[in-house]
Formats: structure tokens, C-alpha cells, sequence
């Protein structure tokens, strides 16, 4: 009974396995015809599988059945062990247990599902669909109305962005723009020469030593010849006039007429004038013996130094003009906290060495502040860095052991206390502000931290959960800065048309014309065309970490490029390459799309947030085949060209396999351009077709066009 028993256990465990083997034979079945597309032949070449099982058939030696014996011993072994040995090599099971019969049939079954099943059909070359936009008709009438449109069409009128250039190639050479590089190094150093005669002016009051007055002397006498060059720099730098660049020297020196040039050319003839009577007074100092009224001359013409500080309206421009290249809000809003601070600084400077003053230029006799401290023996720092400690205590809740003594020194410090408390308390409002707008910039995001703080004490989450969702949370906020797009910012939305075609051509030109196949004349053969693609077909999209930008045998809508990638963090699958590829900045992607109906043949991903251009291919095809002119007959052609190499590779399976990769290099792909401009020159001079040869358009001799 019980040999009974375990020979229906045996049967049962047998019976499972078997129809495991079937099931996976059928499902090996289906992946073994895919993966022989391009091996298989007519169905005569036999997989590995095939081949193991006809070799076990013709060189196994017929047995007959077991005996009662075997039998017995085999299930002796106990179901476990028997499915091990299934699980390890189930021909050897088979061999070893069943006889000749059932891997007989087995071997019968599988020849005859293939043979049954459908044939894998033979890899064929892909024969590409031009879409429909390239195939339109354009008449050589419109071909040549095209060619006549002006390359620079005037407006009627001005809108904002637009710039106004001067006629004259010599002028517009030796203009500058007043955001360029060498404007803003212009502008550092007139905005250091300010900083120089805001400190240094009012020390020269005071009598402080001869290395310091001959250093003082020096300088002056470089940032006089730094204004003296300011003038004809100012005259060839442009300006923004109600948001319309103006370039033309003609409107730069009437604009600046009209406003400083009166001022600057006043205090320049008062430096003269103060240099040359400084050098008579020098030299009648060695032959005069009133050296006390010398030096009250000297004194007074060094304080006309102070007209130099009606350079200070420029001091907020040029400000201004360094801040506007910095583009983080936060730095901004710490750099007007600093401004605020030097301002405040820069006010007690000049309160300090008034309060110096006061003491040392008071009548003889009188008890002065300084004597009271007596600091009246101290050199003349000790003396200034008390006067300036004294004034930012009138600023500032502070106390300080220095005091007024006389009646000037009293009604001073009663104006002090006065002016200090409007100013700390306007610089103690615009500290208050600034720090607002630092948090209102993180608002939104300090909101959903804090929620998700709360969540997570709600839910009493482990301290490891715990810190790795606010590591998350903090690289999100991080890469929602990095992944900001055009369409994130409503305000550019609202740019005028002229502005935003000038950014976008900024952003997206240097791109466009990256194309390997690109003509290098692009922009002289149809820049209207070019603009309006930058404006209205190129878009930029961001993918964030570990995304897939598009998959394999997916409908391509658009090309992709690259632009910001770090590290080559984008990496490129495919079934016909062995293996991956790293894609670089730059990299056309699916540009065959551009021209003809086209499926992914691989995949995209990215490893960390990359930004890249897309070119929507239909849009692309409408707004040139609209624009008409030559560069749509040039950019056709070279989509005909490039079909025409693609659709070649692809049959040449020997070669490089067509996937989403740039098709051919930067030199194949130029001399397909310049095939195609030949080509153009043919069709645009069709009376002297006949004197052209065809043959060397496209690689061939002269001769065979003549023949033919």
C-alpha cells in the first residue's frame, strides 16, 4: 500500500514538472524566433535547444523499460531529492528515469509547434515616409520672390529691444555697448576712483603726515586722468532710451550734452586749476618765509577737492550697472544690506572727521573733547578712530566716554543725535525688509517643510526615515532651482515681441546653428527664417534624476538636444548596439525626424538633472516650408540627401546599425550640405543647367552628365 502511495506521489511531482518543461518550452519558444530575426534563414538553422535534444535522440542507446528493482530504488529517493535533480538537469532525469518514449515525443512535440508557427520574416531595410510638409510643391516664382525679401527689413517703428546702429562702419566698430565687458571694467574702476575721493577727501583737512599727503597727491593725479578718459568713453558708450539700445554717436553725444557732460567738464577744469596752484605754491614755499599762510593756501585749495564729490550721482549708476550682471536674488538682497551698511559707514566718515575738526581748528584757550580724553598727544588714527567711535554711538543704542565740552561741540552733537536717528531708523527698516524678501523667496517651500515635519511626528517615523526624507526634500528644493524654464517666469510672457525674439535668438541660435549638416551662412542666406524658428518652434525642457527621456520604438515628435549635461550624466541604450553610449552637449538626436516619419530606436535616460532643446518636427517643417526661399530648398535637399544615406545604412547590415545617433560625422555632413547648395545653384539658374554637371554635384564625372 504504501509502494502504492509512492508511486502516485512520483507521478503527481512528474506530471507538475512536465507540464513546468511545456509551458516553458512554448515560452522559450516565442523569445528564441526574436532573437534569430537576422540569424534565421528560411527556418533551417537550429537553436541550441533543438541541437541538444536531436544529439541526446541519435546518440542515446535504446534501453528497454526499468525493471520492477529500479523502479523501486528511484522512488526510494523521496520527492524532494527527485526535484532537485529535475531542477539541475532535467535531460539527465528524463535519460535516467522515463524511457526512450516520452523524449521521443517531446522532441516531436517542439519540432512541430516551430514548424506550425509562423516564419520569422526576413530583416528587410526600412523604407522612411518624408513628411508631408517637405513634399508641398514651390514654384520657382516663389523660389525667386523668396530670394528677393531684404535681409534687414526695417520696421516702421521702434518696439522695445530694437537697436539703433550708426551708419558708418568706423563708428559702429568703436562703440561700445553699456553692458559689455569692457564697459563694466570701465565702471569698476570709476566706481573704486568714487570710493577713493568719498574717504580720502575729507582727511585732507588734517595735517596727518608727508607719506600719506605725497601717496593722496598720487592718486589724485591718477583718477584726474581716469576722468579726463572718462569724457570721450562716455561719448562712444551707448544707452537705453525708453528700452531702445541707442548706438549712433550722434544721439550718444546729444544725450550726453544734455546731461552731465556740463558738470564732468567743471569739476575736471576745477582739478586743473587746484593741481597748478598746488605746483606755484610748492615752489614759492622755498623762497618765501610766510610758511603759516602757505599752508592756510594749501589748505584751502586742497578742501576745493570737495567739488570732486559731485561725481557721487554716478556713484548709484554704476552701482547699479556692476549688480545688474549678479543673478541670484539672494546675493542681491545681501549686497543692498551691505549698501545700506557702507552708506551709514561712509555718513559717519564724514560726521567723525567734522567732530575732529570742531576740536582741532577751536580757538586757543578752550577745553575741547580731545583734551578732556586727552588724546591731544596721540597720533592723528587715535585721534579719527575716536571721533568715528563717538558718531556711531549717536547712531546706535551704544555708550562711549567721549563727550562735547564747548558750545560748537554742543549744538554739533545735538545735530548728530538728530541725523542718527532718521538714518538708524530708516537703515533698520531696510535691513527689516530685506530679510522679508530673503523669506518670502523661500516661503512655499518653508511651508511644505514645515507640514512635512508635522507628518512625520504625527506618524513617530524611525530618526534614519526621518533624515532621509529631509535630505530629499532638500535636494527637491535644489533641483526645483535648477530645473527653472522659460515657462516657469509668467513675466517673461509679457516681454514685447521684439525683446523676446532677441533673447530667444540669444538662447537658442547658438544651438540651431550646431547642426552638423547647418550651412556655416545660415544667418546671411535667410536670418528672418532663423529668428522666427528660435522664437517659435525650439522649446527647452529639464529631466530630472533617473528619468527616461524616451524609449525605444516610441513615435518621435521632435529632436532632442542636450545643453546642460554634468558629468555626461546622459546615457543611450539601443537593441542594435552591444553596448551603451554617453551622450555629450550638443549631440542631435533623432534628427532624421526632421524630414521623415521616424521611432525611437533606444533610450534615453539621465542619471542627474540635464537640460536639453527639443525641436518639434512638424513645426519645423511647417515654419520652413511657410518662410519658402532658398533655405527651404537647401534644407530639403539635405533631408533628401540624408534619407536617401539613411535608408542605404540601414540596409547594409554588415555596417553601422541606423539608430537615434547623429547620422554622420561633421565633415560627411558638410559635404552633403555643399552637394545640396550645388544643387540649389542648379535649380535657381535653370538656363545655365546645361552648362553644369550633375556628375560633380554628386560625386561623378562631368562626362557622364554630358552623355546623358
Amino acid at each position: 500500500m504504501s509502494l502504492v502511495q509512492g508511486r502516485q506521489s512520483f507521478e503527481e511531482i512528474l506530471t507538475d514538472q512536465l507540464d513546468g518543461l511545456k509551458s516553458a518550452v512554448l515560452a522559450a519558444h516565442g523569445s528564441v524566433l526574436e532573437d534569430l530575426q537576422l540569424r534565421v534563414q528560411g527556418g533551417c538553422c537550429e537553436t541550441p535547444m533543438i541541437h541538444e535534444l536531436r544529439e541526446t535522440r541519435e546518440q542515446r542507446v535504446p534501453r528497454e523499460r526499468l525493471s520492477v528493482e529500479e523502479e523501486e530504488e528511484l522512488l526510494q529517493r523521496g520527492p524532494q531529492e527527485l526535484m532537485i535533480l529535475m531542477d539541475s538537469a532535467p535531460g539527465k532525469f528524463m535519460e535516467e528515469t522515463l524511457s526512450p518514449g516520452p523524449v521521443d515525443r517531446w522532441y516531436d512535440l517542439y519540432m512541430h509547434l516551430r514548424s506550425k508557427s509562423r516564419r520569422p520574416p526576413v530583416a528587410e531595410p526600412s523604407q522612411l515616409t518624408i513628411l508631408e510638409p517637405w513634399t508641398a510643391k514651390f514654384s520657382f516664382k516663389a523660389l525667386q520672390k523668396g530670394l528677393s525679401r531684404p535681409m534687414f527689413k526695417r520696421r516702421p517703428s521702434l518696439t522695445l529691444g530694437d537697436t539703433m546702429l550708426d551708419k558708418r562702419w568706423l563708428f559702429r566698430k568703436i562703440t561700445l555697448t553699456p553692458h559689455g565687458n569692457a564697459r563694466l571694467a570701465w565702471t569698476f574702476f570709476g566706481l573704486l576712483a568714487i570710493c577713493w575721493d568719498l574717504i580720502f577727501i575729507p582727511l585732507q583737512m588734517f595735517d596727518i603726515n608727508a607719506e600719506v599727503d605725497n601717496l593722496i597727491n598720487v592718486v589724485s593725479v591718477a583718477i584726474f586722468v581716469y576722468w579726463v578718459l572718462d569724457v570721450p568713453a562716455t561719448f562712444i558708450t551707448g544707452f537705453d532710451r525708453a528700452g531702445i539700445l541707442e548706438m549712433r554717436i550722434h544721439e550718444i553725444a546729444r544725450n550726453y550734452a544734455k546731461g552731465w557732460l556740463g558738470l564732468d567738464v567743471t569739476v575736471l577744469v576745477l582739478d586743473v586749476m587746484i593741481f597748478v596752484v598746488l605746483s606755484f605754491n610748492t615752489e614759492s614755499e622755498s623762497g618765501s618765509n610766510d610758511s603759516m599762510g602757505s599752508f592756510r593756501l594749501a589748505r584751502a585749495l586742497r578742501l576745493m577737492r570737495f567739488l570732486r564729490l559731485l561725481r557721487l550721482h554716478k556713484m548709484a549708476n554704476l552701482a547699479a550697472e556692476i549688480l545688474d550682471r549678479f543673478k541670484t536674488d539672494s546675493f542681491l538682497l545681501t549686497m543692498n544690506i551691505l549698501r545700506s551698511l557702507a552708506a551709514v559707514l561712509a555718513l559717519n566718515h564724514y560726521m567723525s572727521c567734522a567732530f575732529l575738526g570742531l576740536a582741532l581748528f577751536a580757538a586757543e584757550g578752550e577745553l575741547t573733547w580731545i583734551e578732556i580724553a586727552e588724546l591731544q598727544h596721540m597720533d592723528f588714527l587715535t585721534q579719527y578712530f575716536s571721533a568715528l567711535h563717538w558718531s556711531l554711538t549717536q547712531f546706535m543704542p551704544a555708550t562711549n566716554n567721549i563727550a562735547p565740552n564747548t558750545a560748537p561741540e554742543r549744538i554739533y552733537a545735538i545735530f548728530v543725535v538728530l541725523i542718527g536717528l532718521a538714518v538708524f531708523s530708516s537703515f533698520v527698516s531696510g535691513v527689516t525688509n530685506t530679510v522679508n524678501q530673503l523669506r518670502q523667496i523661500h516661503t512655499e517651500h518653508f511651508k511644505q517643510e514645515s507640514r512635512m515635519k508635522s507628518f512625520l511626528t504625527q506618524k513617530s517615523v524611525s530618526v534614519d526615515v526621518w533624515c532621509r526624507v529631509q535630505k530629499f526634500c532638500r535636494l527637491r528644493i535644489l533641483l526645483d532651482k535648477m530645473s527653472l524654464k522659460e515657462g516657469d517666469i509668467p513675466m517673461l510672457q509679457d516681454l514685447p515681441h521684439g525683446l523676446r525674439v532677441k533673447l530667444h535668438a540669444e538662447i537658442y541660435m547658438p544651438i540651431l546653428v550646431s547642426a552638423n549638416w547647418m550651412p556655416s551662412d545660415v544667418t546671411e542666406i535667410d536670418e528672418e527664417l532663423m529668428l522666427k524658428l528660435c522664437d517659435k518652434v525650439l522649446l527647452e525642457k529639464v529631466a530630472s534624476p533617473m528619468q527616461e527621456i524616451f524609449l525605444e520604438r516610441g513615435e518621435c515628435p521632435e529632436v532632442v538636444i542636450p545643453t546642460a549635461v554634468p558629468r555626461q550624466s546622459l546615457i543611450y541604450w539601443s537593441s542594435r548596439l552591444k553596448d551603451y553610449v554617453r551622450v555629450e552637449e550638443g549631440t542631435w538626436l533623432c534628427e532624421l525626424s526632421l524630414w521623415a516619419r521616424w521611432e525611437y530606436r533606444g533610450q534615453l535616460d539621465t542619471e542627474e538633472v540635464s537640460h536639453y532643446v527639443v525641436i518639434p518636427t512638424q513645426e519645423f517643417a511647417l515654419a520652413v516650408t511657410k518662410a519658402g526661399g532658398s533655405l527651404f530648398q537647401l534644407i530639403r535637399t539635405i533631408g533628401l540627401l540624408y534619407i536617401a544615406k539613411a535608408e542605404s545604412q540601414d540596409a547594409n547590415c554588415d555596417g553601422i546599425p541606423l539608430t537615434d545617433l547623429p547620422l554622420l560625422s561633421e565633415s560627411d555632413a558638410q559635404d552633403v550640405t555643399d552637394r545640396a547648395k550645388r544643387f540649389g545653384q542648379l535649380r535657381l539658374s535653370p538656363r545655365k543647367a546645361s552648362n553644369a554637371s550633375l556628375g560633380g554635384l554628386f560625386g561623378g564625372r562631368r562626362s557622364s552628365f554630358n552623355a546623358a
